[in-house]
């Protein structure tokens, strides 16, 4: 892991136009905002702990692929399936 950031970091101060720079800030913004969105609390459990917004977000894609594509199911079929989030 550390030797990739040394790898990274040397390629950014080999980088020499501001254009480059630029760039890579912006890449840079996204996965911080990204890493944040994944921490980002949407809510509380019964017992207290916290529900990550990635979390549910997963678990949603997962119960959803799960179903297949002709299927028709209720919410409350939906929200038996997903009883274990």
């Amino acid at each position: 892991m550390e030797a990739r950031k040394l790898e990274l970091i040397e390629a950014i101060l080999a980088m020499d136009t501001a254009e480059d720079l630029e760039a890579v800030e912006a890449v840079v913004g996204e996965v911080r905002e990204s890493a944040r969105a994944r921490q980002l609390v949407i809510g509380y459990r019964p017992s207290g702990r916290a529900v990550l917004k990635q979390r549910f977000l997963d678990r949603l894609r997962h119960t959803l692929q799960d179903l297949n594509p002709d299927e028709c199911v209720t919410f409350s079929e939906l929200e038996q399936r997903a009883a274990d989030w």
